[in-house]
């Protein structure tokens, strides 16, 4: 078996899983990743909501595996003034992904976002495979005709999704 990276943009991932009404547990994906690929490294790229419950979530990622990189949420106005909120790590996952490129012989990017497509081009040219898992309606069209690999992470709902009694600090971002 060929060794992995896994990079996870969470907001990509838990909006895409919580517009289908479900949740991600993440020691259950971590399992699922653990049974699937020789991992490497496995890096959860999300925003620091700064609660004592979000912090808990943090804490028990670390613990179960995953390498955490945070950044402070920011508060942004629209163009019509309306508040958002951003953390956008398409930057820090390919950087990441490239200071790691000489570690791992697949990529899997948990993510939608068509930013990615330039490195995962990128990656083949290094003779890296990538695979890609997001959801339908959810993944650009670039990422599923430029990876090795396309997985609907609807797929694997059965093993990765939380029960609907668990705590919401431990299995989501916020």
């Amino acid at each position: 078996m060929n060794k992995s990276a896994v990079f996870i943009d969470a907001a990509n991932i838990e909006l895409s899983a919580k517009s289908k009404g479900w949740r991600v547990d993440y020691k259950k994906l971590y399992d699922w990743l653990k049974s699937n690929y020789k991992i490497g490294y496995v890096g959860f790229f999300t925003a620091r909501f700064e609660t004592s419950e979000h912090e808990k979530f943090l804490t028990f990622l670390k613990k179960t595996g995953y390498n955490l990189v945070t950044k402070p949420l920011k508060h942004i106005l629209d163009k019509d003034r309306h508040h958002m909120r951003k953390a956008n790590f398409d930057v820090e996952i390919t950087v990441g992904a490239m200071k790691r490129k000489n570690d791992f012989e697949i990529m899997v990017l948990f993510s939608g976002d068509s930013d990615f497509n330039y490195l995962i081009r990128e990656l083949k040219t290094l003779g890296k495979k990538v695979i890609v898992v997001s959801m339908k309606y959810h993944v650009s069209k670039e990422l599923v005709e430029s990876s090795d690999k396309y997985i609907d992470i609807t797929k694997i709902k059965k093993l990765v999704a939380r029960s609907p009694q668990k705590s919401p600090s431990f299995t989501t971002g916020g």
